[in-house]
């Protein structure tokens, strides 16, 4: 498909359009709170009081917060903290039920992690934040409102929540506690992504990243590994860094205490103009860079 300038298109018509690479596009979090929040939501949660009053209790943590629509009749929190440990296997989950002290709620779920633990359950994230971006709002609503839990993994919870960044991607999704994220999404993608299910090289390409990593560069360098050694890569703890001129390098800790390190050059590769949805390209105010790995290769 192609779009002149002066169309007024979607963005993520448009992603698709000249097949943007979503990979190092999932940010970088130390955790994420959730919190359940009736609907009508702003364009900006935070612009709902109480989630101003979290937003601040937050401050410089790096924690991400996401709203949830409620699933029932109580609301509830669900912190993903940092695990212990150098490098990232996964968030750790903890998850109470709040009232009018929403703060007291999130202060005492972000006290002690080391009292937290894992309990099996998964939580997947479908962004349908429509008053953010029409696409997510579309898109996003109508696969969010196709999940059936009953046909889904046993522990994993689907929810609906609000921006989470990506929406030229839509429909987009993260799965918790693992932190991957998830592009041009469909109900076949999230069942292959939650059950491990087929090869990774069929869904690589719509890979975001994973957001316990430190940048998009490790992200995508990340993804490549990824496509060689399959989904076992997710539950090894790892981290990863770059240094000046693009030289980047992924450790992923292994049964028995020994490290496999993956090395390979990331740089930036084409820059395109992300148009506002519904608005003509050459109106475009923002830009997305994609990432180029090559020479990937294992040091063990």
């Amino acid at each position: 498909m192609t779009i002149a300038p002066a169309e007024t298109v979607r963005c993520s018509a448009w992603a698709h359009s000249v097949g943007l690479d979503p990979i190092g596009s999932a940010g970088s979090y130390r955790g994420f709170l959730l919190v359940e929040v009736p609907l009508p939501w702003p364009r900006d949660i935070g612009d709902i009081p109480e989630m101003a009053a979290v937003r601040d209790l937050l401050g410089s943590r790096g924690v991400r917060l996401q709203a949830l629509v409620p699933a029932g009749t109580s609301l509830r929190a669900i912190a993903y903290l940092p695990p212990i440990g150098e490098r990232f296997a996964g968030f750790v989950r903890r998850e109470a039920e709040h009232g009018p002290d929403l703060v007291g709620t999130v202060a005492s779920l972000l006290s002690d992690p080391a009292e937290a633990s894992n309990d099996g359950r998964r939580d997947v994230l479908v962004c349908t934040h429509g008053r953010r971006d029409v696409c997510c709002g579309s898109l996003g609503t109508e696969l969010a409102v196709r999940l059936d839990p009953v046909t889904l993994p046993e522990g994993v919870r689907p929810w609906r929540t609000s921006h989470t960044g990506g929406h030229r991607f839509a429909p987009t999704f993260i799965v918790l506690p693992e932190a991957t994220a998830w592009a041009y999404a469909d109900a076949d993608l999230i069942d292959r992504v939650l059950r491990r299910r087929g090869e990774t090289t069929e869904v690589v390409d719509r890979y975001r990243g994973c957001a316990g990593l430190s940048s998009p560069a490790v992200q995508a360098l990340e993804c490549e590994v990824l496509r060689r050694v399959g989904w076992r890569l997710l539950d090894r703890p790892r981290g990863g860094s770059t240094e000046p001129g693009g030289h980047t390098r992924l450790i992923v800790e292994q049964p028995g205490g020994q490290s496999e390190i993956w090395e390979g050059h990331v740089e930036p590769g084409r820059r395109l103009a992300v148009p506002d949805c519904g608005r003509p390209i050459d109106e475009a105010r923002k830009f997305e860079t994609e990432w180029v790995v090559r020479d990937v290769h294992s040091l063990a």
